[in-house]
């Protein structure tokens, strides 16, 4: 079996034993994050390590109890370093999407709107937050649901198989034209939205 970044876990245990076994040999204390052993444990080794015949076995037990321990404590730290790149990762492509001088909306495949960001509030004249939970089209030109519901189901047949993305354009209640470029979460329960303001003759000018 091979984890995510395509090395084997026996192999990462192995390397993982290793390290443990070294901070052990040069004399380093365990962190002791996960917790030491119990009254009763420690009861039995002492007994153990009393009597000559056993205390060789004892010894042996005890420094396999301090490997795994090590072990243990090695891999909660590299959890935690996991843990603190992916909240690092996350933050930085969300500030990305919410920050983009693009407008994003993210809306279910009925239509309504899930999540947007704020160059969507701005082309709307609305802060983002309140979009969420409304039907695209009500945000568009009346006689404009036809076109939207022909892209829903466009983004629904990508989630078949269908590459690409699919666009269409549409009318705002002030007249401007925009484009909606859309295409399917790889979840399927969603579609992803571009939306692009159409730039008329007199803005040419």
């Amino acid at each position: 079996m091979e984890d995510t970044h395509g090395k084997s876990n026996a192999g990462n245990h192995e390397r993982l034993r290793r390290s443990a076994r070294d901070l052990i040999d040069h004399g380093v204390p365990p962190p002791n994050h996960s917790g030491t052993l119990s009254v009763d444990a420690l009861q039995l080794l002492y007994q153990r390590a009393s009597k000559p015949e056993s205390a060789a076995d004892a010894l042996k037990l005890l420094h396999e109890l301090q490997t795994y321990q090590v072990e243990l404590d090695l891999l909660y730290e590299q959890l935690q370093a996991n843990e603190h790149e992916i909240s690092e990762e996350l933050a930085y492509y969300k500030s990305l999407y919410e920050l983009a001088p693009a407008a994003y909306l993210i809306v279910a495949n009925d239509g309504d709107i899930i999540d947007g960001n704020q160059a969507a509030g701005v082309l709307f004249d609305e802060s983002a937050q309140p979009l969420i939970g409304k039907p695209l089209q009500a945000l568009l030109a009346p006689g404009q649901e036809g076109a939207v519901n022909a892209l829903l189901r466009k983004t629904k047949e990508q989630d078949s198989g269908t590459k690409g993305a699919a666009s269409v354009s549409v009318e705002l209640p002030d007249l401007r034209r925009l484009t909606i470029t859309a295409s399917s979460a790889v979840s399927g329960d969603c579609v992803l939205i571009i939306l692009t303001e159409a730039v008329t003759d007199s803005a040419r000018s």
